[in-house]
């Protein structure tokens, strides 16, 4: 009897760990590992967003698209051996948690992911025997709160904090979550987005071996998201003392130009430290706003403890052209 009783524990002990195992998925430089996730991807959680790298299939394309998560590696990262932690959250309430590893060319480059490799099953036995209610009889949907203020900018995480009375799933990028949190909202838009590529051609100011991109400008709801790129090809690193917006006329030889400081609604991932022969991207998003022919949005970069200062203006035209998000 003690020894089944004995056997029967090392069978309980073994499911378990096996349960909690957590998946390592190798991603290089070169290709794209594909993850197809049961049901519609809703968010994630990156360790390492800057390095480990998601993107997502067209807008355009199928519905079963929005299962699909493409995984690469930043090509200016410095390092030869990476990894991180990285947890999916798909549109019916369950996690999936991974490792995401570093390595040249992937032995398998298609997951294919199943509801048994979730880490909180019991979400769907909470979903079916949640009751049925009529539209007109339903109360409304409980406010989901979620967190970091609106000036953070450095290691920003996209987490949710549910409301402790709150039982539906967390939002993604809906009419319903802007209205609820529009920090949140703009934030989110700003993590699927930062790494789009630039569409506008030699857009920079320059210092010796430090740039300063301006890679797309966008416009969603009544906010204006500008995309920036500060490249640093020189040995030395560039620490930031401060980057400061204003609105200034242009006209030639006049002693009235005007220069009028215009505050940003939110930075994302604004970096306060450059190392030599990197970059890193950023975005800005400031409230609806547009310029008329003899005034210019300028943005003035300025280096702590050096003098490798940079200003660039972006005039009219760019700024009342913006382009719509694909994603």
């Amino acid at each position: 009897m003690r020894i089944k009783t004995f056997i029967l524990l090392i069978l309980l002990f073994g499911s378990l760990s096996g349960n909690a195992q957590t998946d390592t998925i190798p991603v290089s430089r070169d290709y794209k590992t594909i993850l197809v996730l049961p049901e519609i991807f809703d968010f994630s959680i990156n360790g390492k967003e800057l390095n480990f790298i998601e993107s997502f299939p067209a807008k355009n394309a199928s519905k079963n698209s929005k299962r699909i998560v493409l995984l690469s590696y930043n090509d200016v990262a410095p390092d030869s051996e990476d990894h991180t932690n990285y947890t999916v959250y798909t549109g019916d309430g369950l996690t999936y948690d991974f490792i995401l590893r570093l390595v040249n060319v992937p032995e398998r480059k298609r997951w294919s992911i199943s509801k048994s490799m979730a880490e909180n099953p019991q979400a769907l036995s909470v979903l079916d025997v949640r009751p049925d209610v009529s539209t007109s009889d339903a109360t409304p949907k409980p406010q989901i709160e979620y967190s970091d203020s609106a000036n953070a900018t450095t290691e920003e995480r996209l987490v949710v904090l549910p409301n402790e009375e709150a039982t539906g799933e967390p939002l993604s990028l809906t009419r319903e979550l802007y209205v609820l949190d529009r920090i949140e909202y703009v934030r989110r838009r700003c993590y699927y987005n930062q790494f789009n590529k630039g569409k506008i051609i030699r857009y920079f100011a320059k210092y010796d071996d430090v740039f300063l991109w301006l890679e797309n400008i966008f416009y969603e709801n009544n906010e204006i998201y500008l995309q920036f790129r500060l490249e640093n090809k020189a040995h030395m690193a560039y620490d930031v003392n401060f980057l400061k917006f204003s609105i200034a006329s242009n006209y030639k030889n006049s002693p009235n130009n005007i220069n009028k400081k215009h505050e940003p609604l939110f930075r994302y991932k604004f970096p306060k430290r450059v190392e030599g022969n990197s970059e890193n991207y950023f975005m800005v998003v400031f409230d609806k706003f547009t310029l008329d022919r003899k005034k210019v949005l300028k943005i003035n970069l300025d280096e702590d403890k050096g003098n490798r200062n940079l200003s660039l203006e972006i005039d009219h035209i760019v700024i009342n052209n913006p382009s719509a998000f694909k994603l």
